[in-house]
């Protein structure tokens, strides 16, 4: 009867085992099939999020598709053309002023220059003019001064050999 025993304790040991085996598998699916689910939550929640992106997305398209580009570009080419027009329009008349301007300043300058060689010229005659009469000055006075002298020494001489 023991072995009897023995032999049901051995079987219901079996099934334990078998039982701990099925309940590990069954806690490894309920594992995963939880982990699944968050899987799915967060697949739903990219799903709905997407979707919205989507219909943003085609609104958008569908406001560009609304826009006349082709017209909008020709309207800021045509307004880039006449502001570039105009301002070569600018550019030539400030050119031509500046040629025009360069051109007087240098005939003002060349007379300016013939002015000033003039005026340097004649203040050059005035001074050696002023030079020479003053030349004739000091020498009609170093003459003079050598006159004087000579009369003195005489006068002194005279003086001496009682002569006057």
């Amino acid at each position: 009867m023991e072995d009897l025993l023995q032999e049901e304790i051995v079987k219901l040991e079996g099934e334990l085992t078998k039982l701990k085996s099925a309940v590990e598998y069954i806690e490894t699916a309920k594992i995963s099939i939880e982990a699944a689910s968050k899987i799915i939550n967060t697949i739903l929640k990219l799903k709905e999020e997407f979707d919205r992106l989507s219909e943003k997305a085609y609104v958008l398209i569908k406001k560009m598709d609304e826009i006349d580009f082709p017209s909008r570009l020709d309207k800021i080419d045509s307004k880039i053309d006449s502001k570039v027009v105009t301002l070569s329009s600018e550019i030539q008349t400030l050119q031509e002023r500046i040629e025009v301007g360069n051109k007087s300043m240098i005939t003002d300058m060349k007379a300016l220059q013939k002015n000033i060689t003039s005026e340097v010229y004649d203040i050059r005659n005035k001074i050696f003019s002023r030079l020479e009469t003053q030349s004739k000055t000091i020498r009609l006075i170093h003459y003079s001064i050598i006159g004087v002298f000579v009369l003195i020494m005489t006068m002194g001489a005279l003086f001496f050999l009682k002569v006057l």
